[in-house]
């Protein structure tokens, strides 16, 4: 199975009845020279490109989220500007849903298992993309006379014209694109909904477990961590020859000295030090406010919701006090910025559809936890060894499954989900998925 694209020819494979592709390059390989640079096209290729095999996921460390979710296990490389891409069809001009993924900046990849898109373009007749891009030090270091922005939010933007050239040629109609995303993946689109030259790359989002509470950097904040990235390699601000140095160390030098930051400057960024930076808009609320304004100005389609226990993750201690830490952590990072989202974007003549995952595995510690409706919206519970999963079977997972994709499927075909009513700023109705009978309800208000 092979596909023109501007760059090159692909060849994929067909799996299920859905056409596969992996290891599209997006751009250059950021490395050598292109290292903590911004990313540029690909050059193309003769030939065709053998694009049967996932891409390498972006350098990481373990993460405190492997506890519930399971580790990541794909190959890791610096040459990870690559996106998959599965289609039900290259005929006809199908809704497209590219996936931005979570991972505080730091963990995790587009084009993992987890995130196979063939059951949902399987199950709702749409294109999806998943996207891999730079994390950690090389997507988000910031010193003087290497980068003043985000490197991995311009992956994404690129990325995103990547889909807007190509995916035609896959099926999907580039005037029908949905970027989704969850947590850090959810924040980043917040981001580019935000700046000005997003304008015309899609026309809907679905922001989930978005820890908007988060922020932006300042870019004063940005440099600090830098200096102290750069103190660790022994590299002096001041040098002229800083990026040259910077490209000259190994993959795991630079992961050490991003894992050695002074632990002060990790508390001060409530543990994501890495984050993209806007001086213009910062704060959780600042953030919101901003990227519903950009909605409300391109008359962007919103879906938005959270896990219940969203926290719960983080943290297995239930105590008393500690629930209650964990309980004003929800608010502050996800509910309350989420919320002001929300309104402002319905308030703005935004479609609104606003959900709370509420059901749990029978036998997880972690209750409805951060991220655990992902193995359900993908469909892919059998990739998946996570303990935040623990006892459930299989007839209820086939359910929540066929529950969620039908859902988000109806939102990427520019529906309204089936008995789910629009959140407005008057009713602020939501949508409770339990895994049984999904009732509606009022969202409640939120006390810190």
């Amino acid at each position: 199975m092979q596909v023109q694209t501007a760059t090159g020819w692909v060849r994929g494979y067909e799996e299920d009845g859905v056409l596969k592709f992996h290891g599209i390059p997006y751009a250059k390989p950021p490395v050598g020279q292109l290292r903590f640079c911004p990313p540029e096209r690909p050059e193309p290729w003769e030939g065709v490109l053998d694009a049967t095999q996932r891409g390498f996921v972006a350098p990481q460390d373990t993460s405190d989220l492997d506890k519930p979710m399971g580790p990541v296990t794909l190959p890791q490389s610096e040459d990870c500007l690559t996106l998959a891409v599965s289609t039900p069809s290259l005929e006809g001009a199908l809704p497209v849903a590219v996936w931005l993924h979570g991972g505080a900046n730091c963990y995790c990849g587009g084009d993992l298992p987890w995130y196979d898109g063939a059951s949902l373009a399987r199950s709702q007749n749409v294109v999806e993309v998943n996207v891999n891009f730079r994390l950690g030090v090389f997507g988000f270091l910031c010193a003087g006379g290497v980068a003043d922005r985000a490197l991995s939010i311009e992956d994404q933007m690129l990325a995103l014209r990547w889909v807007q050239e190509n995916i035609r040629q896959f099926g999907g109609d580039p005037g029908r694109v949905t970027v989704f995303g969850q947590s850090a993946g959810g924040n980043a689109i917040a981001h580019i909904l935000s700046r000005e030259d997003s304008e015309g790359l899609f026309s809907q989002i679905v922001l989930q477990s978005a820890s908007l509470g988060r922020g932006n950097h300042l870019l004063a904040d940005a440099y600090e961590v830098g200096r102290a990235v750069l103190a660790n390699l022994d590299i002096t601000p001041e040098s002229p020859d800083v990026l040259a140095q910077l490209q000259s160390r190994s993959t795991q030098e630079l992961l050490r000295a991003a894992r050695e930051v002074p632990e002060a400057i990790k508390a001060k960024h409530q543990g994501m030090y890495f984050k993209p930076v806007m001086d213009a808009w910062h704060t959780p609320e600042q953030t919101a406010r901003r990227a519903a304004e950009m909605a409300a100005k391109r008359h962007i389609r919103v879906m938005t919701g959270f896990t219940r226990d969203e926290t719960h993750a983080f943290s297995t201690a239930r105590d008393p006090e500690s629930l209650g830490a964990l309980e004003r952590g929800q608010h502050l990072r996800y509910e309350i910025p989420g919320g002001i989202f929300a309104q402002a974007a319905a308030e703005g003549g935004c479609p609104v559809w606003k959900y709370q995952f509420d059901w749990a595995a029978p036998q997880s510690i972690y209750d409805a936890c951060h991220c655990l409706e992902l193995p359900f919206l993908f469909g892919t519970l059998d990739a998946w060894d996570a303990p935040f999963l623990a006892g459930t079977g299989r007839e209820e997972a086939e359910r929540l499954t066929a529950t969620l994709q039908d859902a988000w499927g109806r939102f990427f075909r520019g529906e309204s989900p089936a008995d789910w009513p629009q959140y407005t700023v008057q009713e602020r109705q939501i949508k409770h998925f339990d895994g049984q009978s999904d009732p509606v309800g009022t969202e409640p208000s939120y006390k810190v």
